[in-house]
């Protein structure tokens, strides 16, 4: 991969969110519930039998209540000798029960997230010889790139039998992304230094900027079956979305500056041209999870999920590069601990679970692999529940020159349930 091989051979100042938001069109967010997060950063299931897992379309009809969700994030990337603090909204969601056994739900969270500047360090130079001032020069890059996709969504939960449910999820995807790139010139000169030999010095001369706009678009449904039996409980999950709709406007702004380039194209509006473009494939998931009851207060969890990723053309990826296909496996366990019933807290569970990430390049692999943990409590009659998790891991190739970045996160999940629109489910 181009960019791996550009990191190890270049050194360079980052202030991003992870070495993944540097591909294709951002970083995916493949989960938004603290409640399942902590069980091996999976999808479908979080411990509790009538409660919903936000991540999983066919549990939400398990609620009698209307609920209110929330879901953030802080996250913590060593890599490259920095500590990256990034602090994230994850998830908003409001559900209502429309029947008896079925449940309305909307909401908004990020599928795709980017955040990052790169300044380059060295210079690179070029002889009196080939430059076309016929002077040296020397040259350094600074990039920035900020943006991403989120989607609104409508799904419809149902109790089918006693042992079967469904959830339908359809999305609306929308975002926009900027990317930055500057190219800084500089005069360089030559002298020998105190004990001879040649140090060279630089003036800077000059930049050049060039800004690219993106602005996106999709849909996409989600559909996803749920069987429980005994002590069995089977999710076999498939969604996939339409086109990505890309309207990309480039810039050139020379030597003008971000805020002097934006009101010169607002004075000669016709100078600008919006090109449009679709992805050169849909968006497709697919997963299966699996979870066995042990006792009344042990279960152990499996999942197993893979993601087909957008790809777009090179000139609107970050650095000219897709974003990876994804597969991954989850294993997680978790404890029931019985609280008294008078006390405040109803019930708490302890999970904890282990996640293997493959990332796959056309030519290189990301691995990424750690460990979860988490704690659960509900409170004041089963209404309302607290979940917060934390997830450590690290991402590494094949490559050994490349180091391997290691990050941990904090993920806080409050619901709150109210008896608005009860009546609706016992009709």
């Amino acid at each position: 991969m181009k960019l791996i091989i550009h990191i190890i051979f270049i050194t360079y100042l980052f202030s991003q969110t992870s070495s993944l938001s540097m591909y294709g069109i951002g970083e995916y967010i493949h989960t938004f519930d603290a409640s399942s997060i902590a069980l091996g950063d999976s999808k479908y299931f979080n411990g509790y039998d009538n409660r919903i897992n936000y991540s999983s379309p066919s549990s939400y009809w398990k609620s009698s209540f209307s609920n209110l969700m929330m879901s953030i994030s802080t996250n913590v990337n060593e890599f490259t000798n920095k500590d990256l603090v990034e602090n994230n909204f994850r998830m908003f969601s409001f559900t209502f029960p429309i029947a008896k056994d079925r449940i309305c739900a909307f909401g908004m969270n990020p599928i795709i997230r980017s955040e990052f500047a790169i300044s380059e360090i060295d210079y690179t130079t070029i002889g009196a010889n080939e430059s076309p001032t016929g002077q040296a020069l020397a040259f350094n890059t600074d990039y920035s790139f900020h943006g991403g996709i989120s989607e609104f969504f409508i799904l419809i939960s149902s109790k089918i039998s006693d042992n079967i449910s469904f959830g339908l999820r359809w999305s609306k995807l929308f975002g926009t992304s900027e990317n930055k790139y500057y190219l800084n010139l500089y005069d360089m000169f030559t002298q020998p230094d105190l004990d001879g030999n040649p140090s060279p010095s630089y003036t800077f001369s000059s930049t050049d900027s060039f800004i690219d706009k993106n602005k996106y678009s999709s849909d996409k449904y989600l559909l996803e079956f749920r069987f429980e039996y005994d002590k069995i409980s089977t999710v076999l999950s498939y969604g996939r979305s339409a086109l990505l709709d890309i309207d990309h406007t480039p810039y050139y702004c020379g030597g003008l500056s971000d805020s002097d380039c934006e009101n010169y194209y607002n004075i000669y509006s016709n100078l600008i041209s919006t090109e449009n473009y679709n992805s050169t494939n849909k968006l497709k998931e697919m997963g299966i999870g699996l979870k066995y009851i042990v006792n009344n207060q042990l279960g152990v969890i499996f999942e197993y999920n893979s993601l087909d990723s957008f790809n777009s053309y090179e000139f609107i990826n970050i650095f000219k590069s897709e974003n990876p296909n994804v597969v991954s496996q989850h294993l997680g366990a978790y404890y029931i601990f019985k609280n008294d019933i008078n006390s405040i807290v109803n019930q708490s569970i302890l999970k904890f679970g282990l996640f293997n990430r493959l990332n796959k390049f056309n030519s290189i692999n990301i691995y990424d692999r750690g460990v979860t943990f988490g704690y659960w409590f509900n409170y004041f009659d089963n209404k309302n529940f607290v979940d917060i998790s934390f997830k450590v891991g690290s991402k590494s190739t094949q490559y050994n020159e490349f180091k391997n970045e290691n990050y941990y996160s904090v993920i806080l999940t409050i619901s709150g349930g109210e008896k608005w629109f009860i009546n609706e489910r016992d009709k």
